[in-house]
């Protein structure tokens, strides 16, 4: 018998991992499994099966073994690892586990874009697009407690098209922040937290608990038409601004952003020494292409820049 965990995303996409450990399987299926940080999984099930109903197709198969080895299969989309137990890094599941739903999400003609994502009470949903570091979190917070704004994702969001129009379909929901930036920018939430820590830019807490629950949007209604993507940048202290990208950065900006995780660009599995799996094939790009023609087309793609409170003053507006 092996154990075999299903991860969900909506009825969107489905992956398998089996696995004879008991260790890794709590880690999957745990409530606050940091896979679920980082992939929108919405349903987690677990069983024991015999090994001859093991599926290899959309699966993760890990074996115990002391070589330890990783081999991908791009036509059935089947990662088979080998190695012993205490010796797997759990970020790799998690980022070998991102790459293949971006395969699985690519077939309905769905992707992953590394954004947190926020829905205006006018209904409009917008992305916060920018590089590690980039302010993301703070600013989307700053708009969820001050500008009428609620969370659809805070990490990986599904963009997709819904009646000729795009979309943004679900996301991850927990929302990790610096413990600096919240005594920083959030002094209210930083006196709820109560923690002390010699370096707090490098340490990373989860706030889900302490902020109002009716912020964050669940899975049953975090859809929203998408009418606004910021490249955004938090970094310094000078007046806040927004402005249109030209149309053909307006492309170029969503096509890169849109295609690092098909493309396996987006991380390295370095516990097995293995490049991230491509999923690309020509038709999934062509159609991810169309996809940015059609949110360059109907949405407005603008480079934002400021302060954390200044630009969400100025990007409110432009909802």
């Amino acid at each position: 018998m092996i154990y075999e965990i299903k991860l969900k995303i909506k009825d969107y996409a489905e992956l398998s991992i089996y696995t004879n450990s008991e260790k890794l399987k709590s880690k999957l299926t745990e409530a606050n499994s940091s896979i679920m940080r980082t992939i929108p999984i919405t349903s987690v099930t677990s069983s024991l099966v015999p090994v001859s109903n093991v599926n290899y197709s959309d699966a993760i198969i890990i074996n115990d073994g002391d070589k330890k080895s990783m081999h991908y299969d791009k036509e059935y989309n089947v990662s088979i690892l080998t190695a012993n137990e205490n010796e797997i890094r759990f970020p790799d599941i998690v980022y070998i586990a991102l790459s293949m739903f971006s395969k699985i999400l690519a077939r309905n003609e769905k992707y992953l874009l590394h954004s947190s994502s926020l829905m205006h009470s006018s209904n409009n949903g917008f992305v916060l697009v920018g590089d590690a570091n980039a302010g993301k979190t703070s600013l989307a917070y700053e708009l969820m407690s001050k500008h009428n704004c609620k969370l659809i994702s805070n990490d990986h969001s599904v963009i997709g098209m819904e009646n000729g129009k795009p979309m943004i379909l679900g996301g991850t929901k927990e929302i990790q922040m610096r413990l600096g930036a919240i005594e920083l920018y959030f002094p209210e939430l930083y006196e709820k937290i109560n923690m002390t820590t010699e370096d707090k830019w490098n340490k990373k807490i989860v706030v889900n608990e302490h902020i109002d629950p009716s912020l964050i949007l669940d899975s049953s209604n975090d859809k929203a038409p998408l009418t606004n993507v910021f490249s955004i940048s938090t970094a310094g202290n000078g007046d806040s601004f927004i402005r249109p990208k030209d149309r053909i950065d307006e492309f170029l900006f969503m096509y890169e952003s849109m295609s690092k995780i098909v493309k396996g660009t987006y991380n390295y599995i370095t516990g097995f020494d293995y490049p991230m799996p491509s999923m690309e094939d020509e038709q999934t790009l062509f159609q991810l292409s169309n996809l940015c023609k059609t949110i360059t087309e109907e949405c407005e793609v603008s480079e934002a820049k400021g302060s954390v409170n200044g630009l969400a003053k100025v990007l409110v507006k432009r909802i």
